[in-house]
């Protein structure tokens, strides 16, 4: 009876992986169905340089992003059988297949990474040579981080659409196939707005600006914590939405976002001649004169770049010293006195006598 258990058993497990595997191989080759494996939060592996990779995709924030009318063979274009070999690199400025809607061209990234190539950020300098320390240069994934990718993490949600429901009705009227009028709606009005707290911009920025050994090849200054000590740093890590943050000052208004410039170039936010039409956009101080744009946001208090600020901080921290240390002083003059009353520093030469008391008229 046993045996007969254990035969069933063998044959009902072989079944299984067999007709699996005939599913997977079916899947394969008409649609890859990746969630089958990648639904998995443990599936992870240690690579050939030892480090630890996570292969879990969270298939409900997946659905509900920006990539979700793409299949993952759009992106990954090596992969081509299950189980694959370890797939290659994404290149982000490959085309998709999904269409343009204004050019009816496969969408591409190209353009975005053609304005970061004239950024600060690029990897090329003004002659198209490359920079010193390729891998300190930010690449897409570095800043656009997926949530969707971690195994426990926190999704902010949907955010409240940018125009009135009723708009997508207007919309379904034509694009009544699947899902169009919904995805298309939501992937433009979430660009209508910032998709980022400004304490997140902050905090991605610092994964660079605040590595102190990025910082020393690169001849840099810590921005972050600069920018940190001004109000308008204060604001942020006081929990303000309003206030601006790195992109809103180093990217003129109605530029892309990509496009970060060097505080030197003529053409840039930050720079001396444009700084005034920077703090006098709408969205900062509007009624704002020139003279505005003389406050100095990442000052660092060294002697050499900033002589006035230094000199100041060392008065400042002497002038502390100096009243703290006289107070501390009194304190412990008044407190030797509270515990040697009778203690003094030039005592009187005859003890013995006794004082004379002048005498009162009757």
């Amino acid at each position: 009876m046993g045996n007969i258990r254990l035969i069933t058993t063998i044959v009902s497990v072989a079944s299984f992986v067999f007709f699996s595997f005939i599913t997977l191989n079916v899947q394969a080759a008409e649609d890859l169905n990746c969630f089958i494996c990648h639904k998995h939060r443990g599936l992870s592996r240690i690579d050939e340089n030892g480090d630890f990779r996570l292969f879990y995709i969270n298939k409900e924030l997946f659905d509900s992003g920006p990539h979700r009318r793409n299949k993952c063979k759009d992106c990954h274009t090596d992969v081509d059988r299950i189980p694959h070999d370890p797939a290659e690199k994404i290149d982000c400025t490959k085309e998709c297949h999904i269409t343009e809607p204004s050019s009816e061209l496969k969408y591409s990234h190209q353009n975005v990474a053609d304005i970061l190539a004239q950024s600060v950020h690029s990897k090329l300098d003004a002659d198209g040579n490359p920079k010193e320390y390729q891998e300190d240069y930010p690449g897409c994934k570095d800043c656009h981080e997926q949530p969707m990718y971690r195994p426990f993490s926190l999704y902010k949600g949907k955010k409240e659409p940018g125009v009135a429901p009723r708009g997508l009705s207007r919309c379904k009227g034509c694009h009544t196939e699947g899902d169009f009028a919904e995805d298309f709606y939501e992937h433009v009005t979430s660009r209508m707005h910032k998709t980022r707290l400004p304490i997140e911009t902050i905090d991605l920025c610092a994964k660079c600006h605040e590595d102190p050994e990025l910082i020393e090849r690169h001849d840099m200054h810590d921005a972050v914590e600069t920018y940190k000590e001004t109000f308008h740093g204060k604001l942020v890590l006081m929990g303000s939405e309003k206030t601006p943050d790195c992109i809103d000052c180093h990217v003129i208004v109605g530029e892309n976002t990509h496009l970060i410039e060097p505080q030197n170039a003529l053409s840039s936010a930050v720079h001396k001649n444009n700084l005034s039409t920077t703090c006098r956009t709408s969205d900062c101080h509007s009624s704002a004169s020139d003279r505005l744009s003389e406050f100095r946001v990442h000052v660092t208090y060294e002697m050499e770049e900033y002589p006035m600020e230094f000199y100041m901080l060392m008065f400042f921290k002497s002038l502390m010293v100096i009243v703290l240390y006289f107070f501390l002083i009194i304190i412990f003059f008044e407190l030797m006195r509270r515990l040697f009353p009778n203690f003094a520093f030039f005592k009187d030469k005859n003890p013995d006598s006794t004082p004379v008391v002048p005498e009162t008229k009757q």
